[in-house]
């Protein structure tokens, strides 16, 4: 059985982490990660149960890239939406949603503007237009 290893280190915003592969048996890799902080306490620490066969290492690598780019990926936090929107996921009242009917039924009425008047954003305009029954801007219920 031959056996040779490699240890690899880095380092990011005061973590250190340590992954350590070793060949066994020729075409199988048994790998190791451990995780500490700044101070040197341990984090994490994983190790594969079985040894991983050599060949599968880049498809690991690659879904734990996916993985983590699909994490950040997971969309914005409530202050970042209110940010941007500031009633973002507030609950309408019944004052705002007959606003919201009169001036989309206003002529020229367009969602960017309504998304500014309300601090919302598109698909919270739309939602709430379309649970109104308003289904076209600038048309007044009584002219309809």
């Amino acid at each position: 059985m031959s056996v040779s290893q490699v240890r690899l280190q880095a380092e990011q915003d005061g973590r250190r982490y340590e992954l350590t592969l070793a060949a066994v048996d020729g075409d199988r890799v048994q790998v190791d990660l451990v995780a500490g902080d700044a101070d040197g306490q341990l984090l994490a620490e994983w190790r594969s149960q079985q040894p991983l066969p050599s060949g599968d290492l880049a498809a690991i690598a690659e879904l734990l890239t996916s993985g983590a780019a699909a994490l950040r990926r997971s969309g914005p936090t409530m202050a970042e939406r209110r940010r941007v929107h500031g009633n973002s996921h507030q609950p309408w009242t019944a004052e705002e949603d007959q606003r919201l009917k009169d001036l989309a039924a206003a002529p020229g009425a367009s969602i960017p503007a309504l998304m500014r008047e309300f601090g919302r954003s598109r698909g919270a305009i739309r939602a709430r237009l379309e649970r109104l029954g308003v289904t076209q801007l600038g048309i007044s219920p009584a002219s309809s």
